[in-house]
């Protein structure tokens, strides 16, 4: 934890983010493993990150052009983020950080899930908020998985002998541009919130190829984009959202 404290106070500078707010999300990763050493019955550990943890921006402030494994959100850009997204992805990013470190210097293998927009069905009572959709407007990009998928993945990464380090978990990546064509032509009777032509020109020069190669030269993922999004729909309509 001492080693991630210049961080942390790099992350708050010139911010309003109450330090807790990052620091327990550390805390309770770096807590879940230090029960795992303790158990000494612990081979392995599967730690689901988000995908905003791997921000695809360079040391110059260029978007890259494809996102994968060895992307990190650094945090001195990202700090300047106002707002739930900022912080979300701060907690996310130093934490998985401080899980794969923890890991290496205890000797417990930490394999990390960076999960993109999950979608499908929800056993919960409240619609699902899959934070990483904030990165859309950002690369012009989404990183769509199935709930169903992202499980597999799970309990695949768990029981593979050779699994290791970071693996991306989005099983159809596509453009808002053509989330937004795939909503007019299958639910035309639902009023978009947003995406004008101007909004899209923009989204259309930034986009950035999302990379789940790691993992699905491992792994068949079972949902595409429609399904993905047809059973989020329907989630929404059951819970009289839509």
């Amino acid at each position: 934890m001492a080693a991630l404290i210049p961080l942390l106070k790099a992350a708050i500078s010139s911010s309003t983010w109450p330090l807790v707010w990052v620091t327990r999300s550390i805390d309770g990763t770096l807590g879940i493993l230090r029960s795992c050493k303790k158990a000494k019955t612990v081979k392995r550990v599967i730690h689901t990150s988000a995908i905003v943890a791997a921000y695809p921006i360079n040391e110059h402030g260029q978007l890259k052009e494809v996102l994968d494994e060895s992307c990190w959100t650094p945090i001195d850009y990202i700090k300047g983020k106002d707002g739930f997204f900022g912080m979300y992805a701060v907690s996310k990013t130093l934490a998985e950080e401080a899980a794969l470190r923890y890991g290496t210097e205890e000797g417990i293998e930490v394999v990390t899930v960076l999960v993109g927009m999950v979608g499908g069905p929800s056993l919960t009572s409240t619609i699902p908020h899959s934070i990483p959709v904030m990165l859309a407007p950002l690369t012009g990009s989404l990183p769509l998985v199935h709930v169903e998928d992202v499980c597999s993945a799970h309990m695949f990464l768990m029981e593979h002998p050779s699994a290791a380090g970071r693996y991306v978990c989005c099983s159809d990546p596509i453009t808002v541009t053509d989330m937004l064509s795939f909503f007019r032509k299958r639910y035309p009777e639902i009023p978009l919130a947003f995406g004008n032509e101007e909004e899209e020109d923009k989204w259309k020069k930034v986009a950035v190829r999302i990379s789940s190669k790691k993992l699905s030269d491992l792994v068949s993922y079972k949902y595409d984009m429609e399904e993905i999004i047809s059973d989020s729909i329907e989630c929404a309509k059951q819970m009289k959202v839509l």
